[in-house]
């Protein structure tokens, strides 16, 4: 059984799943909604809200990442799919942290990887 055609979004908004590129185009969708989001946070100037508003911020980011990853892969489930969810969070953090690194955000977005996964890669 194949994706569903879209998934919606925690806040509304569809990714489009009917593309060859199906799992790609669901945590590139991601990636980008939450970047989206955080673009309307750097309106206020993160650097100016101090250490520990944007520590708040950098948690907020991360939790709604996974948050909308948990909601898509639920998603695919319904729809009879069997994702494999520890590798969709691996495929996400390196989607999101090359997406910080190509923009200029500060390191602390990224998502950090765990001394022993690093091991294993």
């Amino acid at each position: 059984m194949g994706p569903p055609p879209a998934i919606t979004m925690s806040r509304g908004r569809k990714i489009d799943l009917s593309g060859p590129q199906y799992y790609q185009d669901l945590l590139t969708g991601i990636a980008m909604e939450i970047l989206n989001e955080l673009a309307e946070l750097e309106k206020l100037d993160l650097a100016a809200l101090g250490e520990d508003a944007f520590d708040q911020v950098v948690s907020i980011t991360q939790i709604r990442l996974l948050n909308e990853l948990y909601y898509g892969l639920g998603q695919l489930r319904v729809a009879g799919m069997e994702p494999d969810v520890k590798r969709a969070i691996q495929d996400l953090r390196d989607i999101w942290n090359r997406y910080i690194d190509s923009t200029n955000r500060p390191a602390a977005l990224k998502f950090q990887v765990d001394p022993a996964e690093a091991q294993v890669q």
